[in-house]
């Protein structure tokens, strides 16, 4: 089996503002309703330098994004100056549709800079 490469997605470079909730990843408009089984991706890792703490919620779908069920929340400290949180690890290739949500803590990020990747492997270093 040949290697699979990790795949970079894109992640808006738009600082999170006050209690606001700033959607992360939404694979029904980033790949189509029900496209994430056949995306090749298993796992979506994301980290982020950033100054002031918020909470990651990870959601699932079973109707293509009509509804989302929460599965997992995480609140996030805010890191030292040149340290990044994370890497969150989520595995994702049991649902049809997934999608990461920041909640701001309360004080708009002076610093955001976020990273997002797809790993075509279950299990970290796979």
């Amino acid at each position: 089996m040949g290697y699979e490469p990790t795949t970079d997605i894109a992640v808006s470079a738009t600082a999170p503002t006050d209690s606001n909730d700033t959607t992360l990843l939404d694979t029904t408009t980033a790949f189509g309703p029900y496209a994430l089984p056949f995306s090749g991706i298993k796992r979506i890792s994301f980290s982020a330098e950033h100054s002031h703490s918020g909470t990651l919620k990870a959601y699932r779908s079973t109707n293509g994004g009509t509804t989302w069920d929460q599965y997992d929340e995480r609140s996030v400290a805010a890191p030292g100056a040149t340290t990044i949180s994370g890497p969150f690890d989520y595995l994702v290739d049991t649902f049809k549709a997934w999608k990461l949500v920041w909640t701001n803590g309360g004080t708009t990020q002076t610093t955001w800079r976020p990273e997002m990747k797809g790993h075509p492997d279950r299990a970290p270093g796979g």
